[in-house]
């Protein structure tokens, strides 16, 4: 190879970005089974050369306990949970640990496509997530290594892998019909985990009308203009309804709130074809896990 060449080659190595992530994205699961969450390498572009692998996890021990962890895709010279200056490892079942994957000695690991690193292995206490964090103590850091010695070639740290144990959501009746006999409905989607994404959606309602979010921290239950009012009147929210009919609710779930809590909530809806006026979504409750 000509010097030219060598160089191209070298500084090919060096600007090389390898992203990590952990997967799958979501998956559904009861208290008690067990999930496997994959560290996974893909090269930016291919093909891109890896010695080693540095990942560190985070997970809530309060919602996940580690089992077990093993190696998958990459050559098994040394990995694991290895001893660290930090202490990270010193317990890996207290929500962090640092999995370490090296290929034997003068050999690289060369990315054609997506490879797995490891698969750990975790009980499910409750709804969570597993990620992974840049940085912990003076010397744990989430990186990828190149062959060029001490060129780290991390790219992207992609989001975390959601575990959804069902029953956050609760469909709890108590509609009333609007014109053209249409009953509105409620939805919910997403774990209520904060800072996780979630989405109430009401479809079915008269379009382009005014529609009421009523939101509650206990259920009230009272017969109300041919339906029943599910929640506590305690959050009160005036809305357009879209030209479809529908309305979508989204957002982050906000930090702070406890696990266990039960939030109540419902739509009602001007609408002269109901039978009082007014039309009205299905109760909806959201547990936080």
């Amino acid at each position: 190879m000509g010097a030219l060449a060598s160089l191209a080659y070298v500084l090919a190595l060096v600007t090389a970005q390898v992203d990590l992530r952990v997967g799958p994205v979501d998956q559904v699961a009861l208290v008690g089974e067990h999930i496997t969450v994959e560290l996974v390498i893909e090269a930016a572009d291919d093909p891109e050369f890896v010695s080693a692998v540095d990942a560190l996890l985070s997970w809530d021990p309060n919602r996940l306990e580690l089992v077990n962890s093993s190696l998958a895709d990459f050559p098994p010279y040394v990995f694991g949970f290895l001893l660290d200056p930090d202490g990270i490892n010193a317990d890996v079942g207290d929500g962090e640990a640092l999995y370490t994957a090296l290929a034997p000695p003068g050999a690289s690991v060369s990315l054609f496509s997506d490879l797995v690193v490891a698969r750990f292995e975790f009980e499910v206490l409750t709804s969570a997530c597993v990620g992974l964090v840049p940085s912990s103590g003076l010397f744990g850091e989430t990186r990828v290594h190149g062959v060029v010695p001490g060129e780290v070639i991390t790219g992207t740290l992609a989001p975390h892998s959601v575990v959804e144990v069902p029953g956050t959501w609760a469909d709890l009746g108590g509609a009333a019909a609007g014109t053209g006999s249409l009953v509105p409905q409620l939805e919910g989607d997403g774990v209520l985990l904060e800072c996780e994404p979630y989405t109430v959606t009401l479809s079915d309602a008269l379009p382009s009308t005014l529609g009421f979010l009523v939101i509650g921290f206990n259920s009230l239950n009272l017969p109300f203009k041919g339906g029943i009012i599910v929640p506590d009147l305690d959050i009160i929210r005036m809305f357009p309804v879209g030209p479809t009919g529908s309305k979508v609710f989204t957002g982050p779930w906000p930090p702070g709130v406890p696990g266990g809590m039960t939030l109540y909530m419902q739509v009602w809806a001007v609408d002269a074809g109901a039978f009082s006026g007014y039309s009205a979504s299905n109760g909806l409750s959201g547990t936080t896990p």
